[in-house]
């Protein structure tokens, strides 16, 4: 995959298609190929889920995908939920990383969020995955105290903000 420069990269962001769950399944596992090692088989296959699942969550919340040009370069999935937006699957191409794909993907979020009325987005993910959790507390997200808990074998904790 090449990309421009970071100085020209605009990236835009729509939700998914269903005829595009596909793609969605793609991003998720070339995203996180160089830490699936890191997981436990059922911990991996929750973590990257098949185009039926994904087409399911179409129908249950949204799944957005990430652009740059023509590209898909990055997705994530939100679901209503009483204490709060659930923020789930989020991916962006290795080839991506560092142009800003990450950050327009949580800004859409936020913006849903606040127009349906929710307070609060949260999401849970794994003490290893180092340059999600530093995208994330950019963000301005912060450690939500004692959610921490086990995820098939892996240790998963919960990080929130308030909208």
């Amino acid at each position: 995959m090449y990309l421009e420069s970071p100085a020209v990269v605009e990236v835009r962001v729509r939700r998914a298609r269903r005829t595009e769950a596909a793609t969605t399944a793609f991003l998720l596992r070339v995203a996180f190929a160089e830490v699936a090692g890191l997981y436990t088989p059922e911990a991996l296959a929750a973590t990257l889920p098949d185009v039926e699942t994904l087409r399911r969550r179409m129908d249950e919340g949204v799944v957005w995908l990430a652009f740059v040009g023509a590209t898909p370069v990055g997705t994530l999935s939100a679901y209503p939920r009483p204490e709060g937006l659930h923020l789930r699957s989020m991916a962006v191409h290795p080839g991506a990383r560092g142009l800003g794909v990450g950050r327009a993907l949580l800004e859409e979020a936020e913006r849903f969020g606040r127009a349906r009325g929710h307070g609060r987005v949260f999401l849970r993910t794994t003490p290893f995955l180092n340059h999600a959790i530093a995208l994330y507390s950019r963000a301005g997200f912060s450690l939500h105290q004692g959610s921490e808990r086990d995820f098939h074998g892996v240790p998963l904790f919960e990080l929130e903000k308030s909208l």
